[in-house]
């Protein structure tokens, strides 16, 4: 299996993600979900909404009933509310373990909120509650963690980077004009 055409496999794209989770919004908020409150909500002309809610009616998402009120199908609502959960997830994870600044962590799980599978999202939260239990064997974890986090990369020997055949902490450093490799 060639890993990198899984992305073009997910369900949804990251946009038609945002239109589930609005349509999920409005309904919660206001009790009714129509074209137009969707294209206002997400900033754009309800023409452009018509086109990515005929494609999410299409894969089964969506439906319209004849007052054009839109909701989500079963399958729709579980996408939803999988999709919510991996953000909250994630924005937890970023911000209060690895100390992201809050709004980087929510822009980075939204960047990938619909990508992971059930499966990681699963592991990723039962790691999530281990270490936030409060339990002395987590918090332990964690204060060695950020105490040890600057002398953990000692270049000449690292189980991650020794895989990947190079330091991977000199990939992530910006270079003189300010990019990646």
């Amino acid at each position: 299996m060639e890993i990198w055409k899984e992305f073009e496999h997910n369900e949804i794209t990251h946009s038609a993600a945002h239109y589930l989770m609005t349509i999920n919004k409005l309904i919660d908020d206001l009790g009714y979900a129509r074209v137009s409150d969707v294209a206002r909500s997400l900033s754009i002309t309800p023409g452009s909404a018509s086109i990515m809610l005929k494609s999410l009616k299409e894969k089964g998402f969506l439906v319209e009933d004849k007052n054009r009120f839109l909701r989500l199908s079963e399958p729709g609502d579980r996408l939803a509310h999988s999709i919510k959960s991996h953000r909250h997830i994630m924005i937890t994870f970023f911000r209060d373990v690895l100390h992201i600044n809050p709004e980087q962590a929510e822009i980075d799980a939204c960047k990938i909120e619909h990508l992971i599978s059930t499966e990681t999202g699963e592991h990723l939260l039962w790691f999530l509650q281990f270490l936030m239990c409060g339990d002395e064997h987590a918090k332990a974890f964690l204060e060695r963690y950020w105490a040890s986090k600057d002398k953990l990369c000692n270049l000449t020997s690292c189980p991650v980077c020794d895989k990947a055949g190079e330091c991977l902490l000199v990939q992530l450093e910006p270079h003189e004009d300010g990019l990646t490799d």
